[in-house]
């Protein structure tokens, strides 16, 4: 049962969670999901117990596959709650992967060397099969990632960018939003299976900010 927009709001504001963040985790979530990340980010801000018990269950959901932004996201929630920027940050680089993956495969182009954003408009545009999926990546995109990567400011009366039960939801929607792209997506796949498909951020002193490695059967190993 949906509760209206004010209701929504209002139960955003209790949980310390931004009204998109949650309204994402609502449509995105499976209604027992969605319960089960609500206790978890009540959890966070308990007792030691419930705290460990709390980041105990974030990494087993989001235990990796061969994929290193989860790797490195498994440290991050160790680090709880000083790294909620960190945790947002690899959650996104592995949506980000991914979406590069479905949107070259689906639609082509640059897709591999395009922020994860236009991927997703590019995929609302050109991939009505999978509009409803790729709405979501944009709000993720907009919402969570990009404001994580490079917004520094910090919200009205917050000493992060992001709350420890932002970073509970983020987990949950990043994971079931990734399961769906897999489902549909080989090359995504793939991508996690390979693990060394690209340099994001770009190499040291490098000009690029995303390359895509790919096959290096071609290539003289260093």
């Amino acid at each position: 049962m949906r509760v209206d927009h004010k209701s929504r709001n209002q139960v955003a504001k209790e949980l310390e969670i931004l009204p998109e963040i949650f309204e994402l985790a609502r449509d995105t979530l499976p209604q027992d999901k969605m319960k089960e990340a609500v206790v978890i980010a009540e959890m966070i801000y308990g007792a030691k117990r419930e705290r460990e018990y709390a980041k105990a269950k974030l990494r087993l959901l989001a235990k990796p596959p061969l994929s290193r932004p989860l790797y490195y996201l498994m440290q991050e929630i160790a680090g709880l709650p000083r790294t909620t920027r960190n945790c947002i940050r690899y959650l996104g680089d592995y949506i980000d992967l991914l979406t590069k993956e479905m949107t070259f495969e689906f639609v082509g182009g640059n897709a591999r060397r395009t922020s994860l954003g236009r991927n997703a408009r590019r995929l609302v545009e050109k991939a009505p099969n999978i509009k409803d999926l790729a709405y979501k990546l944009q709000w993720f995109s907009d919402f969570i990632y990009t404001p994580g990567k490079h917004d520094f400011s910090l919200p009205p009366g917050r000493s992060h960018s992001f709350t420890l039960k932002e970073v509970v939801l983020a987990t949950y929607v990043a994971v079931e939003l990734a399961e769906r792209i897999k489902s549909i997506s080989k090359f995504a796949r793939e991508a996690v299976e390979k693990d060394n498909l690209y340099i994001i951020g770009g190499r040291w002193g490098s000009s690029s900010r995303v390359r895509c490695v790919g096959e290096r059967s071609s290539e003289t190993s260093d």
